[in-house]
Parts: structure tokens; sequence; C-alpha cells
């Protein structure tokens, strides 16, 4: 009888211990990736920041492309934690601004109870009349 070696092809071999991943996870993955950059910055910890960003660069190449991680990394470099700090904050407003509208109305909506439904958002000097008191 001859030894039979098998081989177990991966389908998945191009992800992560060959798992496949979906685009949410990914998204998540660049997320908490952010979030430990962002802590370890606003702590001043210059070493676990400089870590955080390469961590976060080679996850996300595209970053290397963007002015604010740019300037994260050269003020890193630097050993200056005060200009990280600052860049950090510019870096926090600009996702907060960029998270759509309905992620804040759906979250604000399941936090508080409203007995009515929510009506859209009107421009200033615009009355809503209800009718039906």
């Amino acid at each position: 009888m001859e030894p039979t070696s098998m081989m177990r092809v991966n389908a998945h071999s191009s992800s992560y211990g060959g798992h496949g991943s979906t685009p949410q996870d990914r998204q998540h993955q660049r997320r908490q990736k952010k979030l430990a950059l962002i802590e370890a910055v606003e702590h001043g910890h210059l070493e676990a920041s400089k870590h955080a960003l390469k961590v976060l660069m080679n996850f996300d190449q595209s970053l290397s492309a963007d002015a604010q991680f740019v300037r994260l990394s050269k003020a890193l470099d630097a050993g200056s934690v005060y200009l990280a700090q600052q860049i950090v904050r510019e870096i926090k407003a600009k996702l907060i601004n960029a998270t759509p509208l309905a992620t804040h109305t759906a979250h604000a909506a399941h936090s508080v109870h409203t007995p009515h439904p929510l009506r859209p958002h009107l421009p200033d000097g615009t009355h809503l009349v209800d009718t039906q008191a």
C-alpha cells in the first residue's frame, strides 16, 4: 500500500488566517486601528503612536496619500507629540463630520422613545403646524 498524502487547498488564501473577510469586517478593522492610533497619540505615547500608525498604514495603504496622515507621520518621526495631537484632533473632526446623518438620526431614534413619528427637518423660518390638535 502506498502512503498517500492529501493536499488541502485553501480557497481563501489571500485573506487573513484563511477566513473570508467581508467589507464590513475590513471597515471594522480599519476603525479599530484608527481608534488605537488616536488613543496612543492623545495619551502622548510616542512609540505606541508610531507603531499604531505603521500598522494602520500597512493595513490601509491608501492613507499614505492622505495629507493629514502624512503630516501625522512626519510629526511622530520628529518626536513632536503636541503637533501630532493637534493633527489627530483634525482627523477626529473629519471622521465625525464624515459620518452620514442617517447614522446619527438612527442612533438618536433608538436611544430616545418618541411617541410621534420623526418629522423631516425644516429650514429655519419654516414652521410646522399640527392641525390635528
